[in-house]
């Protein structure tokens, strides 16, 4: 069933994408069969590399061993003592402290939009004033 649930959100564009798996994940019990999408695991390198500070260090080796390393949940209980279960806490508990911090301060957002001004930037790069496009690429660079 997850594989076409897969093929499913991938037909969808991003904004319809969003909305659909914020219906479908609403209790976030299945929150390590996101770890399958490539969206899922860009997100969660994304989130650990802004928020992974703000987690504890269990949560951050949890989190770094099966959903980065693609380590079992048997294998990164083991090198943690703890419990499978453990492990699949402590990274359900990673992802909702670090996607809460996401909605509080929206850095991957802010990151989104930037990138976004850049591309558009060189995009139109021969329309604006040298001067101009000069000055605002230095800004964005700053």
């Amino acid at each position: 069933m997850p594989y076409v649930r897969l093929c499913q959100v991938k037909l969808l564009d991003r904004d319809a994408r969003a909305e659909y798996n914020s219906l479908v994940h609403k209790d976030r019990s299945d929150i390590l069969q996101d770890t399958d999408s490539l969206d899922q695991r860009i997100r969660d390198g994304l989130l650990l590399d802004v928020y992974g500070t703000l987690i504890t260090e269990k949560q951050r080796l949890a989190c770094e061993m099966v959903l980065l390393q693609d380590f079992s949940l048997s294998e990164a209980a083991e090198s943690l003592k703890v419990s499978r279960q453990g492990v699949h806490d402590l990274i359900t508990r990673a992802r909702e402290h670090m996607e809460n911090a996401e909605k509080a301060l929206g850095l991957l957002e802010k990151e989104s939009k930037y990138e976004e001004i850049l591309r558009l930037l060189e995009e139109h790069k021969k329309q604006l004033p040298e001067d101009f496009y000069k000055n605002i690429k230095k800004l964005l660079e700053a």
